[in-house]
């Protein structure tokens, strides 16, 4: 690394040692290290090679991908979070005897950007699923995708992960121009009614948040009375829901049209950004979300299989079926192009099979 670069780090090094947290520090200097010490040059141009020739070893790391970019910010090269984000996804090749794959899978993954446009999360389990096939096999036919599902039924992987990695590999064959016949395997959707919050469980753990986390009082409220996934609740403003409705993208890269109470409305009266950050103003994770609803279920007496953020997606669809009956305009509420899949939320829970059956049979 020549004296120009070395300055830069160490004043990078300087200027976050004192805004990081000790894990976020080390990893920012990791990445600008990184970057400094592979990229050809210390430009726009510079930033957007590294971030195609290093598409394969960030997949699964996104502290790099996130540390990158907040260097590239820093020295004036990248784009701030305001302005478009470019998001790289890729995969550590499993063994040696794959690196010849790297160059490819670099490419499988920039197809599925730039011409499918799929979420982060839906590249990062493709990027997962090609990893694995090229742990087993050198080259993609039929024949090898095959074996692949043998193998995974034998590891116990249930149908709809097994879909998934046959769902990656179609994509693979469509870049690669080679064509793939692979039939996947029959799932029926089922939703486990017993691990939705009631209506008397939501009204608690709201009750306890109103007075002990106003934060995560108003996250639950706007889940509960949206029914929202989570990579929509990071998209959220206060500024949108101060509007009454927005449109955001979701699942699928389709847009969806989200509406905001009123209450919800006067709760973000005042309030500027993302709704749903952590202490460090950063996005908050799933995993941290999740643990929170549980320990939160713990203090009301919630069973913990009904405490994470998709169960109030499930809660606002139970009950809009329960005040309205219409599926249909559920259907669009959700996003859902088959009305049969929100069709699942119609099956009853057992406590209210068993208030069904205790009314109604009398003979």
């Amino acid at each position: 690394m020549d004296t120009e670069r070395q300055k830069l780090l160490a004043q990078y090094i300087d200027s976050e040692q004192e805004h990081a947290t000790f894990q976020v520090f080390g990893q920012r200097v990791l990445s600008a290290y990184k970057f400094l010490s592979e990229t050809s040059s210390i430009s726009r141009r510079g930033y957007k090679e590294f971030r195609k020739n290093n598409a394969l070893n960030v997949a699964t790391k996104e502290w790099l991908d996130r540390g990158v970019t907040h260097f590239a910010n820093f020295i004036g090269i990248g784009y701030s979070r305001k302005q478009k984000k470019e998001a790289r996804v890729s995969v550590d090749v499993p063994q040696k005897r794959d690196i010849r794959n790297k160059e490819m899978l670099d490419g499988y993954i920039l197809f599925l950007q730039n011409e499918r446009d799929y979420s982060m999360a839906t590249l990062r389990g493709y990027a997962d699923s090609i990893k694995q096939f090229f742990s087993y096999f050198d080259e993609v036919n039929n024949e090898n995708c095959r074996r692949f599902v043998s193998i995974l039924e034998q590891e116990g992987k249930k149908p709809a992960t097994i879909n998934i990695r046959l769902n990656a590999l179609t994509h693979l064959g469509e870049y690669l121009n080679k064509p793939l016949k692979i039939k996947h395997l029959k799932v029926s959707r089922k939703l486990n009614t017993d691990d939705i919050p009631t209506e008397a469980e939501y009204t608690r753990l709201c009750e306890y948040l109103k007075n002990h986390n106003p934060k995560y009082y108003f996250l639950v409220r706007v889940m509960g009375t949206t029914g929202c996934r989570m990579s929509e609740l990071k998209q959220f403003t206060y500024e949108m829901i101060q509007e009454g409705n927005c449109t955001l993208k979701g699942k699928g890269s389709k847009y969806r049209q989200f509406f905001f109470t009123k209450e919800i409305r006067q709760l973000a009266a005042g309030k500027t950004g993302l709704i749903a950050i952590n202490r460090y103003g950063a996005p908050i994770s799933d995993r941290a979300i999740g643990q929170a609803l549980k320990e939160f279920g713990d203090k009301c007496n919630i069973e913990r299989a009904k405490m994470h953020p998709h169960a109030f997606r499930h809660f606002f669809a139970k009950m809009y079926l329960k005040k309205t009956k219409d599926v249909i305009q559920l259907a669009n509420i959700l996003g859902h192009e088959n009305v049969n899949t929100t069709r699942i939320y119609l099956n009853k829970s057992q406590d209210e099979q068993r208030r069904e059956i205790n009314r109604v049979v009398s003979w």
